[in-house]
């Protein structure tokens, strides 16, 4: 017997499309990279995520997930709904809205290619991978501590004549929010409201970012040899969603280098 919406939000979450106000556009969340859009996916296929799909926007849906993706051809295969009827419906549809969570942050995509086939002997559809996605975090910011023997390293343009004077400082920690760093430097000055833009952060096997900070606070800690420094908590400024993603990156691979230790 086909479920109705209502009897599946009763089991599951479902999750539907964000809607943004006149202050906030969806390009604030987008992401372009090849890179990023794959390694997303990835994580959702991975983590057998369920997704919700919308065909040509409507309010009916289906329950689906990634079953494999095929980057050469720019196609993945996702699962069959339950309802002939819906799936039917989703293969003569122009607009395929897919929602779902990867780490506790929605993530929104559409497909506008769509076709039925068989894989491992049952119906599955085949879709497109998007050319963009959206990757909406509101929240307060996973944040994890840097390694310690190899530190990463903020590169800040130092105010002034010399457009070559920089100051480099080490970071203690990073979210998708900000950053923690040892304020040790004699030319640089972090007090709180502080800003500084085109600061530059190299991620290991990830890439160098650029963004803008705004010194938030200041407290002195005691490192663990003992010395005591000042640190200052950093916030990133309209950081953009591929910036966003590759720290997001960063951080799930210093997860699980961690975990496989």
């Amino acid at each position: 017997m086909q479920q109705t919406p209502n009897q599946i939000t009763e089991a599951i979450n479902i999750l539907v499309p964000t809607q943004f106000s006149h202050e906030e556009t969806g390009e604030n969340f987008r992401i372009h990279s090849e890179i990023d859009i794959l390694f997303i996916l990835r994580g959702i296929m991975q983590t057998n995520s369920l997704i919700t799909l919308y065909p040509n926007k409507a309010s009916d849906f289906i329950l689906t997930s990634i079953i494999t993706i095929n980057a050469d051809d720019g196609e993945m295969i996702i699962d069959y709904g339950a309802s002939d009827n819906q799936c039917e419906k989703a293969l003569y549809s122009k607009e395929l809205v897919f929602v779902t969570t990867q780490n506790r942050v929605k993530i929104e995509f559409v497909c506008n290619q769509i076709r039925k086939i068989k894989y491992e002997g049952r119906n599955v559809f085949v879709v497109n991978i998007p050319e963009s996605l959206l990757r909406i975090q509101r929240r307060n910011h996973f944040r994890i501590t840097t390694p310690i023997v190899k530190p990463l390293k903020c590169v800040i343009p130092i105010p002034g004549d010399d457009p070559s004077a920089k100051a480099e400082v080490a970071l203690l920690d990073i979210s998708c929010g900000g950053m923690a760093v040892i304020d040790q430097h004699p030319i640089i000055n972090l007090d709180p409201g502080m800003v500084y833009s085109d600061c530059k952060i190299a991620l290991p096997d990830i890439g160098s970012i650029t963004v803008t900070i705004r010194v938030k606070n200041t407290f002195e800690i005691t490192l663990r040899n003992g010395q005591n420094c000042m640190r200052a908590g950093c916030q990133f400024i309209e950081l953009t969603a591929s910036m966003e993603a590759m720290i997001q990156r960063y951080i799930i691979k210093q997860e699980q280098m961690r975990k496989g230790k």
